[in-house]
């Protein structure tokens, strides 16, 4: 097997480096195009809760540690937040919604009380499950914004990474902030 060494690679037209691979493994190709094959995100974030909440009332509350901060590096970027949550109730509805700061993302068409969100969950009897809501939004700057997930119930007590019903069937959640090109 032959080996290729190099630090910068160019086209023979070219009178500036067209690839720098540097010594930390990190590449840069500051020409990549909407056909390269490399594609468009321009920026990931991942976060894991491992600890337990839980939430009583009607009005959206910020769920606790389970926020991302990121600043966009163009202002036509498109941001997409993903979150999986494991949750349980008994008897009522956990209400979901994505958030940039305080203003939440994606509405649906008919948004009339704390009843409507960007996802929700029916907790018939002693049930728990993962629920996945997501939303996007064009970033229009690139200023550093935080988003996060708000969530209520329309009665009872909802809980966020444990069973409804004792401290048992611990687990985890995931929120992913993507900055992709447009």
């Amino acid at each position: 097997m032959a080996t290729l060494n190099a630090t910068n690679l160019k086209h023979a037209s070219s009178s500036s480096n067209n690839i720098v691979l540097a010594a930390n493994g990190s590449v840069n190709i500051p020409t990549l195009t909407t056909n390269s094959q490399f594609g468009n995100l321009r920026q990931y974030k991942i976060l894991s809760k491992t600890t337990k909440s839980s939430i009583t009332g009607t009005t959206p509350t910020l769920i606790p540690d389970f926020s991302i901060t990121i600043t966009p590096t163009a202002s036509d970027s498109i941001m997409v937040v993903k979150a999986t949550m494991f949750c349980s109730i008994n008897t009522h509805v956990i209400l979901f919604r994505i958030y940039n700061g305080t203003t939440q993302i994606i509405q649906p068409a008919s948004f009339d009380s704390h009843d409507d969100g960007t996802g929700a969950w029916y907790g018939s009897g002693d049930r728990m499950s993962n629920q996945h809501v997501a939303a996007f939004e064009t970033s229009g700057n690139t200023n550093a914004r935080t988003y996060n997930v708000y969530w209520n119930v329309t009665g009872g007590t909802g809980w966020i990474n444990r069973y409804q019903g004792s401290d048992s069937y611990n687990s985890t959640s995931i929120l992913e902030v993507m900055e992709v090109a447009p």
